[in-house]
């Protein structure tokens, strides 16, 4: 008889909050359609997570697509009353939150935890004196997190830091080495969970477009004014600032360069003061964020190079995108970047933080057309590679495997 989980109740702890907004829960639209494709095989599923409302900084950067399974009970885990709390009001939230998850871990017949989350280091606690099964989703290398993560200066508190690394480490190590299995963004956390002695798999990559979506062109930069896009929330892992920088390093060589940046977020006032301070704000274009998938891809289609800054990566879908719409790459290669994408062959990969290089990057690619050209013909082929590799029962089949 072949097995099912369509009798299993399962608990997911996410990596990030969710959003309300008159009674309607939200999420990024990729996780939401991940997490609701999910609930199709499963009895009951238990999202346990932070809630934000209207007024939170980070408010829009999640306030994007409604859950639509009806299987799916949402339970808020207690968020801190103190816009800057101390740690000991924090050890405090800590421990309403490890309660909540607590309860809801003995409801259900097993717990997904995406890393890095506090909550789901919870939740694997929990799971493992309850004697229930947990199962592992690797969203980003926890140990390289660790500084965007931490809420302090720690070059004023280099112990505490440091002892936060480690703390992090270990707890990443403990959760992976006893999970069921695990499933990660990118090849460099699941050739380290497997080294950490879990089960590990690639995830299925996070996205709605079909090879029906992409659009042929063998070639960009082509008018009079060459469009840079960037696409992501705006906050600090995503480090635009960075980005800003080089684009006016970039300018002082081509004078053609436009930068386009579609995202909301809490840096959104302090990277158009940028802008201002370094005189490219004639240049550049912030477009809040687009919830219209068909509208994203009409501004990638109509760009000519795509460009991620970001310090802090699992595998991030928006290069899938930017691959589908034939858009030639320049990314930091961080997390899971440099195993999908090869520097030279289907992207240009430069250090992250490093304004120059990736100055030099970006004016390399808009006037290099023969390179240009083989990075796209290249990409085009990695995508390939990925259609192939999706499907939405990843984890239900891993489950019935090894459960």
């Amino acid at each position: 008889m072949n097995k099912t989980t369509k009798d299993k109740t399962i608990l997911i702890l996410p990596d990030g909050p969710i959003a309300e907004e008159n009674g309607n829960y939200k999420y990024s639209k990729g996780e939401r359609l991940y997490i609701d494709n999910l609930a199709k095989d499963f009895k009951e599923v238990y999202l346990a997570t932070f809630v934000l409302r209207k007024g939170s900084p980070f408010y829009e950067t999640v306030l994007h697509s409604e859950f639509e399974a009806k299987n799916i009970k949402i339970i808020e885990l207690p968020s801190s009353k103190y816009s800057n709390p101390s740690v000991f009001k924090k050890i405090l939230q800590f421990i309403r939150v490890f309660k909540v998850i607590a309860r809801t871990v003995k409801q259900v017949d097993v717990c997904y935890v995406f890393l890095p989350s506090y909550p789901s280091a919870f939740g694997a606690f929990c799971a493992k004196i309850a004697r229930k099964p947990h199962i592992v989703y690797g969203a980003d290398d926890w140990v390289s997190a660790s500084e965007s993560m931490f809420r302090w200066d720690k070059n004023r508190m280099p112990i505490f830091y440091r002892a936060y690394a480690k703390l992090n480490e270990w707890m990443e190590k403990k959760i992976v080495s006893s999970a069921l299995f695990s499933v990660a963004a990118g090849g460099q956390l699941v050739e380290k969970y497997q080294r950490l002695g879990c089960i590990s798999f690639p995830t299925t990559p996070r996205m709605t477009l079909t090879s029906s979506d992409i659009r042929e062109r063998f070639d960009t930069c082509s008018g009079e004014v060459i469009q840079l896009v960037n696409v992501g929330n705006l906050i600090h892992d995503k480090d635009q600032h960075t980005l800003l920088e080089a684009f006016a390093l970039a300018r002082e060589k081509d004078n053609r360069l436009r930068l386009l940046i579609i995202g909301e977020g809490p840096e959104k006032a302090p990277l158009k003061n940028l802008t201002k301070k370094l005189e490219i704000d004639n240049y550049v274009t912030f477009t809040g964020y687009i919830e219209s998938e068909f509208a994203l891809y009409e501004f990638l289609s109509n760009s000519d190079v795509f460009v991620l800054s970001s310090i802090t990566e699992g595998f991030p879908r928006v290069l899938y995108e930017a691959m589908c719409m034939r858009l030639p790459i320049v990314s930091t290669k961080v997390g899971g970047v440099p195993y999908l994408m090869k520097h030279q062959q289907n992207a240009l990969l430069v250090e992250c933080g490093n304004k120059k290089e990736l100055a030099e990057a970006l004016v390399s690619i808009s006037r290099d057309g023969k390179l240009r050209r083989e990075i796209i013909k290249n990409a085009s082929k990695t995508l390939d590679d990925v259609f192939v590799s999706m499907g939405d029962r990843q984890i239900s089949g891993l489950l019935c495997k090894y459960m």
